[in-house]
């Protein structure tokens, strides 16, 4: 493939052409423009197999989730995506970067919307909403094959097991709106390690209510009880103080 462009353009139709065969639009030419391409497509075969995997082991977790407390009354699809937020922290998954702001706290909108329609193929849960005050509830119900997914959670989960039985064990009994406060703070907090900010309190309370103008019908009072029953409860490492 030649050139015809002078040497002083930043990005040649060599270049051009070269990206096209690339991505599969035009065949190779040269013997070694058919390695670059099955070196490529041996990469981009291996990310695809990693991304299936890291699914599948957090449809795993949140099947988990799932099993401990579907039966519980404050156990709803909010709920749901918090635990599956802060568990996947002491998990040790490393997905938070997943996570987008949204009104009730870190929200990984891909994967919430995707967990379902899993639970169902895997025969693990099937999700039904009720609407009731033109609020649409979650409930999830097992099927026959719910328990088909503890396997693959001992072989993944092994190492994290106590943390992630701990986390659960912790909101069991906790309401939603004390769930999406926790998981809120604990975004904040990984926030201000990120951005290697000097910590406060009073800048994790002013993250806080920055995140959303929903957060605004939470008093102070009880986000402060909150952020200090997570501490107690060694819930994340507060690595600044």
């Amino acid at each position: 493939m030649k050139s015809t462009n002078n040497e002083s353009s930043p990005f040649s139709m060599e270049d051009f052409e070269k990206g096209l065969m690339l991505a599969g639009l035009i065949s190779p030419s040269t013997v070694e423009e058919l390695k670059q391409r099955e070196i490529l497509e041996e990469y981009q075969k291996k990310q695809k197999a990693e991304k299936s995997a890291e699914y599948f082991k957090r449809a795993v977790l949140a099947a988990k989730i799932a099993s401990d407390l579907h039966a519980q009354p404050t156990f709803g699809r909010v709920k749901f995506q918090k635990l599956v937020y802060l568990c996947e922290h002491v998990a040790n998954l490393h997905t938070l970067h997943r996570y987008e702001k949204f009104a009730a706290g870190p929200f990984d909108n891909k994967f919430m919307h995707s967990i379902e329609k899993e639970f169902q193929k895997q025969k693990w849960f099937r999700v039904e909403k009720e609407k009731k005050d033109s609020i649409y509830r979650s409930t999830y119900i097992p099927l026959e094959g719910c328990e088909k997914y503890k396997p693959y959670y001992q072989r993944y989960f092994d190492q994290t097991a106590h943390s992630i039985q701990y986390v659960i064990d912790l909101f069991k009994d906790k309401k939603t709106d004390f769930t999406e406060i926790a998981a809120t703070l604990a975004a904040c907090y990984f926030e201000i390690l990120e951005k290697s900010e000097p910590f406060s309190e009073e800048l994790l309370f002013s993250k806080f209510y920055a995140w959303s103008k929903e957060k605004g019908r939470f008093v102070q009072q009880n986000v402060s009880l909150v952020w200090q029953w997570i501490k107690d409860k060694n819930i994340i490492i507060i690595e600044v103080q």
